[in-house]
């Protein structure tokens, strides 16, 4: 199936979006790297650096991104630390990836490629496993409660240890204006959308009319993100929100949809 002639907006970083990029260009498509997200130090690194310190100390570390496998190991590589020994989880195949990347294979990925799918993933190992269990999750300084919220009650003594924050991008005139023809805007976290409609407002565009033109479909990798396009009053009509949560099923569905 060709897409030959539509123009694509992609709303993370270049390097994120590479894969997806390739896989659209290959189908024809014209592609704009429109990035709304900066990732930067978060403003209090004490406590991952202490976390790294006491690694032996921890049964679990659990990754929800690939981004946090990658600043996780700049702080293990900055500290010179190579022996860890705890069991490692991860939230779907781009984060299992992102730790091949690093020599190390997860124990546990979760069949349902979001923070539930993790939290059931522990639940049914059963209270047992739980006993004194510690667990450390590297992760954005922002982002959804309900993994250490769940795991807590679960009776696992959960740290949340910050090892980047999401920041919006400064965005050119020039840059908005390659936004005119797009035929779709593709979405791979809340943040993303967060953002993109900040950059627009604050150009004094229309960033809720822009993004419920009938004629521009709005695309969603999973349940999370498009809960935040409904909740920004984006139209439910006009998204498409990929059957997985992964790269591969959100590319599927900008060339079937389109």
């Amino acid at each position: 199936m060709s897409i030959a002639g539509k123009t694509i907006v992609l709303t993370r970083t270049p390097r994120q979006s590479a894969s997806i990029a390739d896989a659209l260009i290959a189908k024809g498509a014209q592609i704009i790297v429109f990035p709304t997200i900066q990732l930067i130090a978060p403003p209090d690194t004490n406590i991952i650096k202490q976390a790294i310190c006491e690694l032996d100390n921890y049964e679990w570390i659990i990754f929800t991104s690939a981004n946090a496998v990658d600043h996780f190991f700049q702080y293990v590589h900055a500290a010179e630390q190579s022996d860890i020994s705890a069991k490692t989880a991860v939230v779907g195949p781009a984060t299992a990836e992102a730790l091949k990347q690093q020599g190390m294979y997860p124990d546990l990925l979760a069949q349902q490629y979001q923070a539930e799918g993790l939290v059931q993933a522990f639940q049914d190992m059963g209270d047992a496993a739980a006993k004194l269990e510690r667990i450390l999750i590297p992760r954005a300084l922002e982002a959804r409660e309900i993994l250490p919220e769940e795991l807590a009650r679960l009776g696992y003594e959960v740290t949340i240890a910050p090892v980047y924050q999401t920041v919006c991008t400064q965005v050119a005139t020039e840059d908005l204006a390659q936004l005119d023809n797009a035929n779709g805007i593709v979405f791979t976290s809340p943040s993303t959308v967060r953002h993109f409609i900040g950059i627009l407002e604050a150009a004094g565009m229309d960033a809720l009319g822009y993004l419920n033109q009938h004629q521009r479909r709005v695309f969603s990798i999973g349940p999370v993100t498009t809960d935040e396009l409904v909740h920004s009053r984006i139209n439910p009509a006009n998204i498409v929100q990929a059957d997985e949560a992964t790269a591969t099923s959100l590319t599927d569905a900008i060339i079937t949809a389109l």
